[in-house]
């Protein structure tokens, strides 16, 4: 009603001959800025919808963004993970002990009684560096000192195809009577520990005793001496 009375307002002052009272100039005056008001309302509802419209589509990607980050970060996580290692306890290691000083007591016990030291110092040298894998920190100190000996035996021997003639002629004599008369270091525990807990006796070292050792060094290098 109020538009329609401000356009024929806005009609009759178009022409230089109508006749317009001073209230109708006010009327005009007053119509014509009630609706700049309602335009200047729907100006500013209509900046307001768009604007929450863009606040919203801005929130809309700031959340896809997240979510992106999140997948990525979450698949990152995955690939990246790895397993923790397995480790052997206590019971596993002392039947993976056994099995092994099983197998060390039946191949030894197979070979022909003339074989000689040297197939079984190669066998002990193997068999005592897989039990150093295996054994518990009150042993360490033992069976290291037993792996050391079956190395230096088998540096000294194996050259003279373990020989002990040759290697008393021809090779450290007084080496090889120190690896060969005395017990070496840390055997003996070892071996009755694996007794104890295997049922199981494992061979022992290459050895000769004191006075034979003398009565073949004898012979060998004095041998017209009676």
């Amino acid at each position: 009603m109020l538009v329609a009375n401000v356009m024929s307002i806005t009609r009759a002052a178009q022409y230089p001959g109508a006749n317009l009272g001073r209230g109708s100039r006010i009327r005009l005056h007053t119509g014509i800025h009630q609706v700049r008001m309602i335009e200047l309302r729907g100006f500013l509802a209509f900046a307001l919808v768009v604007g929450a419209i863009a606040l919203a589509w801005t929130t809309i990607e700031n959340w896809q963004s997240t979510d992106a980050v999140a997948v990525v970060t979450t698949t990152s996580s995955t690939t990246t993970t790895t397993e923790a290692p397995t480790t052997t306890t206590p019971r596993q290691a002392i039947q993976a002990i056994c099995q092994r000083s099983a197998q060390f007591a039946a191949v030894s016990s197979a070979l022909p009684d003339d074989s000689g030291p040297g197939p079984t110092a190669q066998l002990a040298a193997s068999y005592w560096s897989d039990i150093l894998e295996l054994a518990s920190s009150e042993l360490q100190t033992e069976v290291v000192a037993v792996v050391d000996y079956y190395d230096a035996y088998l540096e000294l021997a194996q050259p003279f195809g373990f020989d002990a003639a040759k290697i008393i002629v021809e090779g450290d004599k007084e080496r090889f009577q120190q690896l060969v008369t005395r017990p070496a270091p840390g055997l003996e525990v070892a071996r009755s520990a694996i007794t104890a807990a295997c049922e199981i006796e494992v061979p022992d070292q290459p050895s000769m005793s004191a006075s034979s050792f003398t009565r073949l060094e004898n012979r060998l290098l004095f041998p017209d001496e009676p």
